[in-house]
């Protein structure tokens, strides 16, 4: 799920993330705290209840493969930094 969808599941029942926060008594910020990456288990907990997903499954993201253009404006197979390049 994305984190824009859990925001929206949490404000439309809530208001707030801080009223979501309040309602499960966890600490103020957490739960933007868990949408950066950040590891806080019991917001990680909350959060999976409300929208009704296994914490496992809460943050899997699939993301594009990244593609490094060379100096030439070429896309390269192998994301390496040019000075990398240069040095060898």
């Amino acid at each position: 799920m994305h984190k824009e969808d859990i925001k929206a599941a949490i404000r439309k029942r809530y208001g707030s993330l801080l009223a979501f926060e309040l309602a499960k008594g966890l600490p103020a910020t957490s739960v933007k705290d868990v949408l950066r990456g950040r590891a806080v288990w019991q917001a990680r907990v909350a959060i999976a209840e409300e929208v009704g997903l296994p914490v496992e499954q809460l943050f899997q993201v699939k993301r594009a493969p990244r593609v490094s253009m060379k100096r030439d404006g070429s896309k390269s197979a192998s994301p390496s930094h040019h000075l990398n390049r240069e040095a060898a």
